[in-house]
Order: structure tokens, then sequence, then C-alpha cells
């Protein structure tokens, strides 16, 4: 991984009133009440570029346009100004998680591309058309990248994590609150200090953890709007914005993001679950409220998936049998194969409700969540029949995932807290990208 300091675009601080009301989350996790009070809150919230009013969020032809003009609005009033030397930043995050506060850090920077399109960056989910096309779109109306990447990297050692801690000392650039997130962020300017930190990253691997569609179109903007003739590491479209996050770092999070189901027509609950006891164990569960279902999947074991259909209805369902997919998809690596999600998806989901493997957020029969509490009310009203409430999947596990070169179903992790867009935005002219590692 090789990683760049860049002269980014950053609020003014002379024009905006707090920086917590003009940052926001990744544009795929605004539902629309949070969106129309994003909206209010400034009239200078980064969500009027990163975020359309069209279907999940996608932009319709005249926004692309009109998200350009108010980005070069915005630069010609001075209410985001360019840094004026290059720098990278480090990002703190405090966090509760089950009620435990954590503690993450990770580094805000350019970050290179590698030539192909595989090797040093390695994603593990699936993506859509809709929203790759959405992104390349809005990124080559605005010739910017809005928002980062969120990318892991190994770390065996810890050199890693222990060089961005030292980094995230004295007076902050940036101190506030997103909802139950409290924020911290450096800027990093000096050249030793930099070259320290590219010099412990320079070997890793990163793996794309959240913002598969955003590097996917980093990739494509590169392969149409690159400057053939200039070397390779000098073009702006070389690099991707990352916020990169060690996996040794003791406050990384990853929650598991549950599914639920409207059921098909003339659907049996027990012969549904006499099918699923050819894969799984089943055992009753008793379940009666929401705490009760949070403390469940709280103790869910790696190999089990917990089956709610209303209080009362409730099942683990523990893998018993070695490698179930082993003979209808030899073709795939035996660490997608022997997932939750992935036998979720590939031994429920699609033979015994019918609903594709490959299904997204787009199908109407399926609603992707990580709060157990909406899970509970969602069957207790009668908005969805069913539900299936997975283990998290650890780093390693994904890591082994996209090293065997598979990409995990849509909406497999999520990993907590998001990163706010909104903190550095990358422009694509005059970048001052030079990979620090490459440096004498």
């Amino acid at each position: 991984m090789k990683i760049a300091p860049f002269r980014p675009l950053r609020y003014n601080p002379d024009r905006i009133s707090f920086i917590s009301r003009v940052v926001a989350p990744p544009y795929d996790v605004i539902g629309e009440p949070a969106a129309q009070l994003l909206r209010e809150s400034d009239p200078h919230n980064v969500i009027r570029l990163i975020l359309g009013k069209g279907t999940e969020g996608l932009h319709t032809d005249e926004e692309y346009q009109a998200a350009a003009a108010t980005l070069s609005a915005w630069r010609r009033d001075s209410v985001l100004v360019r840094d004026a030397e290059p720098a990278i930043y480090v990002c703190e995050q405090s966090f509760p998680v089950y009620g435990e506060v954590r503690v993450r850090r990770g580094l805000l920077c350019a970050a290179l591309l590698e030539k192909s399109d595989s090797g040093g960056l390695m994603p593990h989910e699936q993506t859509r058309a809709g929203p790759r096309a959405d992104r390349l779109r809005l990124m080559e109306a605005c010739r910017a990248s809005l928002s980062p990447v969120f990318g892991i990297y190994h770390d065996g050692k810890a050199a890693g994590a222990a060089a961005v801690e030292e980094l995230a000392t004295g007076w902050p650039l940036y101190e506030f609150r997103m909802d139950e997130v409290a924020y911290r962020v450096w800027r990093v300017s000096d050249g030793e200090r930099i070259r320290a930190l590219a010099r412990a990253l320079a070997r890793e691997q990163l793996l794309i953890a959240d913002g598969h569609h955003r590097y996917e179109t980093a990739l494509a903007y590169r392969r149409a709007h690159r400057d053939p003739a200039v070397p390779y590491g000098r073009a702006p479209e070389d690099y991707l914005l990352l916020y990169a996050v060690s996996a040794r770092d003791d406050g990384l999070s990853i929650l598991p993001t549950h599914r639920l189901v409207k059921a098909p027509e003339g659907f049996d609950r027990e012969r549904f679950l006499q099918a699923v006891s050819a894969t799984f164990l089943v055992e009753r569960a008793p379940t009666k409220t929401p705490e009760e279902l949070l403390a469940r999947v709280r103790k869910l074991r790696p190999h089990s998936i917990l089956f709610y259909a209303g209080p009362g209805q409730v099942f683990m369902l523990t893998d018993h049998r070695l490698d179930p997919l082993r003979v209808t998809m030899p073709e795939r690596a035996p660490q997608w194969r022997n997932l939750p999600v992935t036998l979720l998806h590939y031994t429920i989901l699609e033979p015994l409700l019918g609903i594709p493997a490959a299904s997204d957020a787009s199908d109407q029969r399926l609603l992707f969540t990580p709060d157990a509490e909406q899970v509970y009310w969602s069957v207790e009203g009668g908005r969805f029949d069913l539900a299936f409430l997975l283990p998290p999947t650890p780093v390693r596990a994904v890591e082994a995932v996209a090293r065997a070169g598979e990409r995990m179903p849509a909406k497999s992790t999520y990993f907590y807290p998001k990163i706010a867009s909104g903190l550095v935005i990358y422009p694509f002219e005059d970048a001052d990208c030079v990979p620090v590692a490459a440096t004498p």
C-alpha cells in the first residue's frame, strides 16, 4: 500500500458555523428522514453533493450538473478552500458498541491504485451496476472524489497502528460529534513523519471494508480519464481517497447485517424448518422481547443463524454438515462457501424462499439492517414476515475470502461506525500526489 499526502478541499471555518452541521454519513446509509434533516442543518452540508433524490439516493440527469455547479460555487465563495501544502489526516472516532466505548484511529490520505485492477487493493463484496454508474457520473461531473473508501490493512506487527497513534497528538483540526460518534481529526504535513508512516505501510495489502462502489468508480474513472503520457504515480487519477485502519486497532468493529424477509405465498413454517434441517441443526430459542432478541444475537456462535418469525417463534440454526455447498458449488473457495451469510443466501433464501441468492437492497422482499430491535418490531408489526439474524464476520474471515478472490453477498459486513463524508474532498486538478514510499 503506497500512500501520498494531498491538498484536499476542506470547509473554511470562517464560512460555516460548525463542522458537525456540514458533514454527513456515506450516501448509501442515509434514509430519507435523515437526508431531510441534513439538508436543513446547513445550506452547505455535503449531502447536497453526494446524495441524489432518486431511488436509493441515485442522481437524476440534472442532479449531476447541479452537484458540480454547487461544488464550483462553494469553491468560488471560499466555503471550501484548498490546503496550501500536501498533508495526511488522522481521524479518531469514539463510539459505543453494546454498552462499551471503543476508540478507532484511521488515516485519511491518497492511496496509489494498482496498475491492474487487483493485487494491493482487495474487494470482498459484490457491487451493483446502478450505484457504480451513478458514482462515476457524479465523479466525472465534479472532477473530484467526494467521499473516502474505508480500507483495512493486516498490520501483523501493529507497526501501522503504532505510527498512526503517534500522530494523534496535539491540538486537533476538528473536534465534533455526529450522532453517537465523537470525532477528532489531526492534520499532519511534516514530511519525515509522513515518510515514517509510509515505510510502515509500504508492504501492506488493503482490504476494501466499505465503499466498494466508490473503489470500482475510482478504477473506472482512471481508465477513462488518465493521460497515458503521464508516468504512473504522477497522474491524479492514479489515486484513491482512502480512510485506512489497522486490523490490529482495538476499536475496529464489525456488526452483522441481518435480513428481514417477506415470505412467499402459502409459506408453511413447519415444512420450512423441516427443509432447513437438511443443512442445519434446528433448536428452539425462546425469545419474547427485543432485549432478549438482542441478547441472543450477541451470543450467536460463528456458524449459527437465528431464525425469527415473531415472539415465541425463534429458532437457532447451526450448520451441522461439513461444507454443505461443496457438491453444488465446487468451483467456489471453501472460505466463501462456509460463511453463515453464504449459507443463508444459497441454502435458504434462494432454494426455500424463492429469493435469488444475488438479491440486494433493490429486492423489495428483503431489507438489510444491523439493528436487532428494528428486526423485532418489523416482524411484530407485520411489515415483514420472517428474519434471519447473523453473527458478525471476523476480519480474518473477510480477509480470507478476499485473498481467495471471492466476493461476499451484498451487505455481508457492517463496519461500524462509518467514516463521515465532507471531512476532506480530493479534487483531481493539481493534486500534487506522489507516493511517499517512492521518494528518497
